[in-house]
């Protein structure tokens, strides 16, 4: 079959990708090779299905070229060439979409051809096109320093005395750069360290974190917003760091890309997470009601498609707050749009908590037994939801059985982080004390309800706390 590289690239084009492609192969100046232009159009005979047994090798040559002998490298040359092309296209057609970077080429060019006049015209112009964006993000104030760096080139070679604040402009302009776009990454880091085993080298930013946390760029929102998330990471007990990120996303969030705005949303989730596990009875409520100012921005789609962790856990949450009908509403609008590739996953998943939410345990035990654990996340949440269903049933064997391999699952897997595995050690403890006091018929003791208010971090406390007052007021009060 002629397939490879080539082949699944064409397939990622659109009609109209694959149109302009067949004219710029018809192009003298992008292409020379007239043979290739032949071979692009034999082979968009079969757009709708670049699978058709007619582009197997020696049946397209012979179809195509009847009058020779099948030569495999032919067919090879062609596919080489024809994909550095389709490369080429591609590139130049993200080029198109970029104005900023076509009038920097511009700019640029015209500097080194030493068209002094134009050249400042079309400098003027630069300026203008990136003041006229909508974002200020690190990308604006790069494109800042890109202009800066001109502007100084060409001071250096004319002595223009116009351009002698440039220097200092150039050095500005990177250094919120690097701080705007390096912050960033820098709270990643520290979030993917709090939840995955993993560790990185932060001392650089270490050192300058306190520098920024005295303010000094809070005038600037793509530094000021990471400060705060900064905070958030680092001091998860101080609410009030929770509240000023509120506060600054909702009077800076239109500021920045969609993609990037849902960044800053899902680290203000993660503060609210950290809440949930260390028991605090309010952090649910809040988490549902970032959930919701999300759903209302459309901030939950990572691309095109609603993102799978966050569909997964809007149902959760809404769920154990008792929204039912919110959730319903939520899981008929999203569910479509859902990546086709997670989407059952998803709703399998979600439809168990639906269950369990109902009191319809067996229902709930029949559709996590379907969820695929595509990763660590479906694992964890899914084995702890079947541990609460086998409680409500009274399932003591498969529950015992299920301790046992969760406490395995925790131990082997290298991808959890210390905290992750802690949070969910815990809940394991504590909801099998809980199954023992069931089974005997007995109410949980003083010194189980200490505990479980103490024990920290723990996934689920809500419920634990719900289970656990069940059985004092079924069997009594608390004995020492």
């Amino acid at each position: 079959m002629l397939n490879g590289k080539l082949i699944q690239l064409l397939q990622t084009l659109s009609k109209k990708e694959l149109k302009d492609f067949r004219h710029f192969v018809a192009s003298d100046y992008h292409n020379p090779n007239r043979h290739l232009e032949k071979f692009i159009g034999l082979l968009l005979k079969y757009e709708d299905d670049f699978t058709n047994p007619k582009l197997d090798k020696e049946v397209f040559f012979k179809k195509h070229y009847p009058s020779e002998s099948f030569d495999e490298q032919k067919i090879r040359y062609l596919q080489s060439d024809l994909t550095k092309l389709l490369e080429e296209f591609i590139s130049y057609a993200e080029f198109r979409k970029d104005r900023f970077q076509q009038q920097l080429y511009l700019t640029q060019s015209l500097q080194r051809r030493n068209a002094s006049k134009y050249f400042l015209q079309e400098l003027q112009e630069l300026d203008k096109l990136n003041e006229t964006a909508s974002y200020r993000d690190s990308d604006y104030y790069l494109k800042l320093h890109k202009i800066s760096e001109i502007r100084y080139e060409y001071s250096s070679e004319n002595r223009n005395r116009a351009f002698d604040n440039s220097l200092q402009e150039l050095i500005d302009n990177l250094e919120i750069t690097y701080l705007a776009r390096g912050f960033r990454y820098y709270c990643e880091m520290i979030n993917r360290r709090n939840i995955l085993s993993v560790s990185y080298n932060l001392s650089f930013f270490d050192e300058l974190v306190q520098y920024l946390r005295k303010g000094t760029f809070d005038d600037i929102p793509a530094i000021y917003i990471y400060r705060l998330i900064h905070c958030t990471l680092t001091e998860p007990n101080e609410m009030a760091h929770y509240e000023n990120l509120l506060d600054a996303l909702k009077k800076y969030e239109h500021l920045f890309s969609r993609n990037e705005a849902r960044g800053m949303y899902v680290f203000a989730q993660n503060f609210c997470i950290r809440r949930i596990n260390s028991g605090d009875k309010d952090a649910l409520e809040m988490i549902l009601a970032l959930y919701k100012e999300m759903v209302d921005k459309h901030l939950i789609f990572e691309g095109s498609f609603v993102s799978q962790p966050d569909f997964k856990n809007i149902v959760t949450t809404g769920l154990r707050l008792g929204e039912d009908e919110w959730v319903g509403n939520f899981i008929e609008e999203f569910y479509p749009k859902l990546n086709p590739q997670f989407a059952k996953n998803a709703y399998t998943y979600s439809m168990a908590w639906v269950h369990f939410a109902r009191k319809e345990y067996d229902k709930a035990l029949r559709m996590l037994l379907k969820v695929e654990f595509n990763d660590v996340y479906y694992h964890l949440d899914s084995k702890s939801l079947l541990m609460k269903v086998y409680f409500e049933l009274d399932e003591y064997d498969a529950f015992a059985s299920l301790v046992d391999a969760f406490k395995i699952y925790l131990r082997r897997n290298q991808t959890i982080s210390e905290i992750q595995k802690k949070t969910y050690h815990n809940f394991i403890l504590l909801i099998n004390k809980l199954m023992k006091f069931k089974l005997n018929r007995s109410a949980p003791n003083a010194s189980f309800m200490a505990e479980l208010e103490q024990l920290r971090p723990a996934a689920d406390i809500p419920w634990l706390r719900n289970r656990a007052d069940g059985l004092l007021q079924k069997f009594g009060k608390a004995q020492k």
